[in-house]
């Protein structure tokens, strides 16, 4: 039997411990494993010439099992699948598999393939980089959710993200059309002050991921002595609703199943996933558990739902690690869901889509809804099942 693996890598991920693949770069390596052969392409996502070829690569395949490794970290794996879709390949002909080189990796993380690898992955006689191959002749597939984002503006608000080059690091405004900013999510989005701690550790992240845990973990304890606005001093009200009551507009024609968040706290968090925060998990199934509407005690990457919870303080987050059960559920939802904030007055909080950490300045909505791109709104994806059990 013939396994072949297009391994993408981001060469900027993981403190740049994707450059060790740079020496592979278009090249490909082969393994025989098992009465099996292997081979694995390597091709540089960050470089437009280098993953046209393997998009080409990909394009000229007619099997219904194409296996496309993305090397690097959570926001990593959109992005292939977005070069995917722009080459018209049919994305359920492909099975991602992720490889964890980022800070967090829930995404990887939840599929069971860990948060962290070797810092050299190919090893002598590359035979570091054959485990890997080992493994992942032995995934099994899944559907995985997808979710679309679309956040709109109230005049005069604008959304702002960390950007360094040259000159430093600073908060650079996103231009925006229409007042409107839009993003797929595959892991979770939240609101409040978990996104602020995340902007913060933005601006003074290093090359080091073992030091970027102890520059998150500073940026929590700051945040502490800082007030951010809390989930019912920003947000309005939350509605679950059906896709007959959105208008080609996308404004609600009717409210429905309104979510009743108690308590004051200090974020709103909506998690696709099984783990969060780098490798925080079980959040869901050990969370407080209200008269809320649930279709499932055992959420599942592919079950077309969301997981809606709260925190009521920092210090609650920050201890979830350790001791469980600091959450409160508030709902499930199969979406379209609709997050209201409030109006005529001057709002500035945070929001993080995936680990990707922003400020936003007087928001009007904030709409989630199963990924209209995609077939079902799913991809394909590889699991560990070895790796679920650790």
């Amino acid at each position: 039997m013939e396994y072949t693996y297009y391994l993408f890598y981001n060469s900027g991920s993981g403190g740049n411990r994707g450059q060790q693949f740079l020496q592979l770069d278009q090249k490909e390596l082969s393994f025989n494993i098992k009465d099996s052969h292997c081979r694995v392409k390597f091709y540089n996502i960050c470089d437009s010439k280098s993953r046209e070829v393997g998009l080409q690569q990909i394009m000229k395949q007619k099997q219904e099992n194409i296996h496309v490794v993305m090397a690097g970290g959570d926001g990593s794996i959109m992005w292939i699948v977005e070069l995917l879709l722009q080459h018209q390949v049919s994305i359920h002909s492909c099975i991602i598999i992720p490889f964890p080189f980022g800070t967090g990796n829930d995404f990887a993380n939840t599929l069971g393939w860990g948060t962290t690898v070797p810092n050299d992955v190919i090893g002598m006689d590359s035979i570091v980089l054959k485990g890997f191959v080992e493994e992942w002749m032995e995934g099994v597939e899944s559907y995985f959710d997808v979710w679309d984002v679309d956040i709109r503006l109230q005049q005069g608000g604008y959304i702002s993200e960390i950007k360094r080059n040259e000159n430093g690091v600073g908060e650079m405004k996103l231009q925006l059309k229409d007042q409107r900013y839009y993003k797929q999510m595959i892991n979770y989005f939240s609101i409040g002050v978990d996104a602020r701690i995340g902007f913060g550790f933005d601006k003074n992240r290093t090359s080091n991921q073992c030091c970027n845990k102890c520059v998150y973990c500073w940026e929590g304890f700051k945040k502490m002595f800082l007030k951010t606005p809390k989930v019912n001093q920003s947000i309005e009200n939350i509605h679950n609703l059906n896709d007959d009551d959105l208008l080609e507009s996308g404004l609600i024609q009717k409210s429905k199943d309104e979510i009743v968040v108690p308590g004051n706290p200090v974020n709103l968090l909506c998690l696709n996933i099984n783990s969060y925060a780098g490798g925080l998990k079980n959040i869901w199934l050990n969370a407080q558990q209200n008269q809320v509407k649930s279709y499932s005690n055992i959420p599942s990457v592919s079950d077309g739902l969301l997981e809606i919870l709260s925190f009521n303080s920092i210090l609650g987050l920050g201890s979830e690690r350790l001791i469980p059960g600091q959450a409160t559920r508030l709902s499930q939802s199969k979406g379209p869901l609709k997050l209201n904030f409030k109006q005529n007055e001057l709002l500035r909080t945070y929001f993080q889509i995936d680990g990707q950490y922003f400020s936003i300045t007087n928001p009007s909505s904030v709409l989630i809804r199963s990924c209209q791109s995609l077939p079902q709104g799913k991809i394909r994806v590889l699991i560990n099942k070895k790796g679920l059990l650790k």
